[in-house]
């Protein structure tokens, strides 16, 4: 059935979201599977138990001839003694893109892209669909608490897959179904521009088909011009009124986060959700769009998305200390920022602390303005300097650009003394939200633990 099967396959950077989901897969399929990181993790030890053996640091002496193919991503650079090893041996070299579509050669497969929203939505359409018992293969980017994992091997003819655009490379998959939550500029460190980006996803939708589907969200302008372009069936959905799936009454309830939903103009029933936001009434319309093409009723997707308790990492209450609530958040794009702050004072009456770590010194740089924007629904904004993603320091990259483009006050502290900060700075009442997709989340974590050993 599946041509790699009883292959010897190494993942360079085996810890990683991506990485890890596909190698577990593997490890159910029967391949022989090694790889290495820079350090253990739940996730490496994780891979361990099921089998596969796993390197701590990248040296060549870890290549070697009985290897069949090496899997590396984006993030691994050209002078990598693995990947330079791999080439003089002359083993197979595959992107993690390329050994995903492999997966996908036989199954059916629900592939979620976008600017935002991905690893949300692969998340609740995989949930949904599991509960209902059509056992899929899922690799997505955040774990599921159900499954205990990010990844899953499933005996069914569905596969759901985040479909990641950061590097061009979810052109190498091969989707049924292509969900498209938003098109906005970002990953300008490989685009050009905005066109460039957009002709990207309008050659991802394409490869659908004449037989597949793509789900569009009509409440965005970039991807409600590529209706046209959809070569097969498409089902769009969002709060717009000419969405054929459509959103209407959004509210907040006994501390649900509920909408009405209709489908050509017929209520379906209503979706209620444990998540904040009206962003994930959103992801959670694009899950239904998905469900109905899979031929499910609406009581058993509402039914499905009602257990979602979100994603590692998407809107994550880590503690409630002194009466401060900790919320972590990937979130690390202007309209992420607003939506997430926006989902908390759905939520919360006091006070609310935006603390954000910027990502990158491109997206940063070029999208300043916007940061400075994203902020406004907060009481109090902290930033950090910006993690910088393997990217050298350019000019005006820093946090201060965003700083500067801000007319509400903020501050500017040193992750190093971040925590010391905010033990002083949170009072009783507070939500802080902590943004960002580079190492904050250490920060959040230790916050919790600090502020359980503070008098108050």
């Amino acid at each position: 059935m599946h041509s790699i099967k009883d292959k010897h396959v190494y993942f360079m950077g085996i810890g990683g979201i991506g990485m890890s989901g596909i190698a577990e897969i593997l490890l159910d399929w029967g391949c022989h599977i090694s790889g290495s990181d820079i350090k253990t993790s739940n996730v490496t030890e994780r891979l361990q138990r099921k089998g596969a053996i796993v390197h701590i640091g990248q040296k060549a002496e870890n290549i070697t001839e009985k290897i069949d193919i090496v899997v590396r991503s984006s993030a691994i650079r050209e002078n990598n003694e693995e990947l330079i090893q791999a080439r003089k041996l002359g083993i197979e070299i595959l992107h993690r893109s390329q050994m995903l579509a492999m997966l996908m050669e036989h199954k059916r497969a629900i592939c979620v892209a976008g600017a935002h929203g991905k690893t949300t939505t692969s998340s609740m359409i995989a949930l949904m669909l599991e509960l209902a018992g059509k056992d899929p293969t899922i690799v997505v980017g955040g774990e599921i608490a159900q499954i205990s994992s990010n990844a899953k091997s499933g005996q069914g003819d569905l596969l759901v897959a985040e479909a990641d655009e950061s590097d061009g490379s979810f052109l190498n998959l091969l989707p049924w179904m292509a969900v498209l939550t938003n098109v906005e500029e970002d990953h300008l460190d490989h685009y050009k521009d905005l066109d460039e980006i957009r002709q990207a996803f309008i050659a991802f939708i394409r490869k659908t088909g004449d037989h597949g589907v793509v789900v569009l969200n009509y409440d965005c302008e970039e991807t409600r011009k590529m209706a046209n372009l959809v070569p097969g069936k498409m089902i769009s959905y969002g709060f717009s009124e000419d969405a054929q799936l459509q959103g209407r009454n959004w509210r907040y309830e006994q501390g649900l986060n509920l909408a009405d939903v209709f489908f050509n103009g017929e209520l379906l029933g209503t979706l209620r959700l444990a998540v904040p936001g009206q962003h994930n009434i959103s992801n959670g319309l694009a899950a239904v769009a998905a469900g109905l093409v899979c031929g499910m009723g609406f009581a058993e997707m509402a039914n499905g998305l009602a257990q979602f308790g979100g994603a590692r990492r998407r809107f994550q209450l880590l503690g409630h200390v002194h009466n401060i609530q900790i919320i972590d958040d990937y979130a690390h794009h202007p309209t992420e920022i607003a939506a997430t702050i926006q989902a908390a004072r759905g939520v919360h009456n006091g006070r609310l602390v935006a603390v954000f770590q910027p990502h990158r010194y491109s997206r940063t740089k070029f999208l300043a303005d916007r940061f400075a924007e994203s902020f406004k629904l907060a009481d109090e904004v902290i930033l950090t300097d910006v993690y910088s993603a393997g990217e050298n320091l350019s000019e005006g990259a820093e946090s201060q650009v965003i700083i500067d483009c801000m007319n509400q006050p903020v501050q500017l502290v040193h992750r190093e003394n971040l925590n010391k900060f905010l033990l002083k700075f949170l009072q009783p009442g507070d939500m802080v939200l902590m943004m960002g997709a580079g190492n904050i989340w250490q920060n959040s974590m230790q916050l919790v633990e600090d502020l359980k050993h503070k008098e108050i």
